[in-house]
């Protein structure tokens, strides 16, 4: 059973126009967090749920990751500190060289930064995500916003899938789940639509069945009022179809009496390190 967590806390701010986010919202600038989830569980041990984001400069065949540089001009996050994954596990009494697992949820850029970061973990990923950055060309994975230079050299070495645990029933409306961590108590459940293996991680043994639906949406709002936007921010969606009926089991979860948590919703929430958090 999970002995600790989950928490979050975040590693960088992104100011983003609400009307880019919620269907009719405003032109007021929301601070977008980037959220890295924890949780220690007697099995997997000292746990992340992604990478975040951080300043560490990519490199392929030794020379700086161009494309990688492209991205970061186009998207301009605000890292909190020089090292806002090292800082994040301050507040729990770690530290990276604690952690013994990391699930990743899916290959943007802002959920792996960290990963050269943490050079001892076990990594757990969706296999599809994970074929299809292999199968892609670095063109491809650029303009989806994925980049290899970012992950450890032996990345592969340490890589397990999530799709090798055991098939169970998730709770509320979210249909099946893999348990990763062999008792119910963390499943990694299929969100397709915003990237090729999106997943997110359930904890269905809290005393209000919890959902990390990551990057599903942006803004919580947008899921419960279905309020999700248009173009342009639908064309970051690897299936639009997908990521609008993940959408819709998000929210009967949520009616259903579920809670849920999305990466990038400024909303403070009960499970948040730094809910005080300013951009």
């Amino acid at each position: 059973m999970i002995t600790a967590g989950p928490h979050f806390f975040t590693t960088s701010i992104l100011p983003v126009r609400e009307s880019l986010l919620l269907k009719g919202g405003t032109r007021t600038r929301l601070p977008l967090r980037v959220r890295v989830g924890y949780f220690h569980h007697r099995r997997l041990g000292h746990t992340l749920i992604d990478a975040g984001y951080g300043v560490r400069a990519a490199r392929t065949d030794g020379k700086p990751d161009l494309l990688l540089s492209a991205y970061r001009k186009l998207i301009k996050p605000s890292t909190l500190s020089d090292d806002p994954l090292g800082d994040g596990l301050l507040r729990l009494g770690l530290r990276k060289s604690d952690i013994e697992t990391v699930i990743i949820t899916h290959f943007h850029a802002d959920h792996i930064s960290g990963l050269a970061d943490l050079p001892v973990s076990r990594i757990l990923c969706p296999k599809r995500a994970w074929g299809a950055l292999k199968a892609n060309s670095r063109l491809r994975n650029a303009l989806e916003g994925v980049f290899a230079s970012l992950l450890p050299e032996d990345f592969e070495d340490r890589l397990g899938f999530l799709e090798d645990a055991q098939v169970v029933q998730a709770p509320t409306e979210l249909g099946n789940g893999r348990d990763i961590a062999d008792d119910g108590s963390v499943l990694a459940v299929d969100l397709p639509g915003h990237l090729e293996g999106h997943t997110g991680i359930c904890f269905p043994k809290l005393e209000k069945p919890f959902l990390y639906a990551t990057d599903v949406q942006w803004l919580k709002r947008a899921v419960m009022e279905d309020r999700c936007p248009g173009f342009p921010a639908s064309m970051i969606y690897h299936h639009r179809g997908e990521a609008m009926r993940s959408v819709e089991k998000v929210r009967r979860f949520a009616r259903g009496g579920g809670d849920v948590v999305l990466c990038h919703d400024p909303e403070p929430h009960a499970f948040d390190l730094d809910a005080g958090i300013e951009p």
